[in-house]
């Protein structure tokens, strides 16, 4: 009777703690669908000059190797579309993957390109993305896709696609989905740490809210900062995250997620003689998956 009470007393504290991870196995594959949304405010003297970003495709991830500490992943844009307008000067840009493109679209035929292209990841299983390989090709192929520019021209296009889709931004960008996971066992109500580096640092406070017979829920809080810059005009915000994540508890993939921030701050106009201009963004992302089995 003493061995049996002592052995389901054990048996209940290992239940209670939670080994949060991926669990997944080759055939799986992972369609997601992203929504971003971006309003950025500056204020000129008075006057508001406000811009909307909308960002809405889908992609997806099919594990092809695992190994005790690896996923090896191969990666697929299958849509892209990106809307942008400011009040001042209306329409900036307007793409989408799924449109027919004409001669003179040079945006459309460099964005496209993002549809033709695989990627490999190498991904741990608390979500941290070791690498990502094959951004190369993608470039050359939205560069040559543009036209027959000059040597010098397809430089400077290289230069500014890599602050995108260079192998070190991509990761950066995915691990805001994928790294949410503990490198240490967490009980219910329990918080750990993990930080985002890139355009778009984080430092993340999350805490497992609950476990059902399906799902694993995971609430974060972070404090960010962004910095972007180009020979025109040099962002520097800081903000705070909240974010609301849903993953299966059968495979440790995200189900559902949604982050909203807000940062603020200063644009410094290098073409106006350096002035500060006060800017706040407000982003909202959402991811949706569906998962299936080959």
């Amino acid at each position: 009777m003493w061995f049996l009470v002592v052995f389901l007393t054990t048996t209940s504290l290992i239940t209670a703690q939670n080994n949060l991870s991926y669990r997944l196995k080759i055939g799986d594959q992972f369609t997601v669908y992203q929504l971003a949304s971006q309003d950025i405010v500056q204020d000129m003297n008075g006057s508001k000059h406000e811009i909307k970003n909308k960002i809405e495709g889908d992609y997806t991830f099919v594990i092809e190797g695992v190994s005790d500490s690896l996923y090896d992943i191969r990666f697929k844009f299958d849509r892209f579309k990106m809307t942008a307008s400011s009040n001042l000067v209306g329409e900036i840009m307007s793409i989408n993957t799924t449109d027919s493109i004409s001669d003179d679209d040079i945006e459309g035929k460099i964005f496209s390109q993002l549809v033709t292209t695989d990627l490999s990841m190498k991904m741990y299983k608390n979500g941290k993305i070791k690498s990502i390989e094959g951004s190369k090709a993608l470039i050359d192929n939205m560069i040559n896709a543009a036209g027959d520019f000059d040597e010098f021209t397809k430089e400077l296009m290289r230069e500014s696609m890599k602050k995108e889709f260079s192998n070190k931004s991509l990761a950066q960008s995915f691990e805001q989905m994928t790294y949410i996971y503990p490198s240490e066992i967490i009980k219910k109500g329990e918080s750990w740490t993990n930080a985002f580096e890139g355009e778009l640092a984080a430092k993340n406070t999350w805490t497992l809210n609950n476990i059902t017979e399906d799902d694993i829920i995971i609430t974060g809080k972070s404090t960010i900062i962004f910095k972007n810059s180009d020979s025109d005009v040099e962002m520097n915000l800081t903000g705070d995250m909240t974010s609301s994540i849903t993953t299966s508890l059968e495979n440790g993939f995200v189900k559902h997620m949604s982050s909203k921030s807000v940062a603020t701050g200063n644009s410094i106009m290098h073409n106006m003689n350096d002035t500060k201009v006060p800017t706040t963004i407000t982003s909202n992302i959402t991811y949706k998956i569906e998962k299936h089995v080959q």
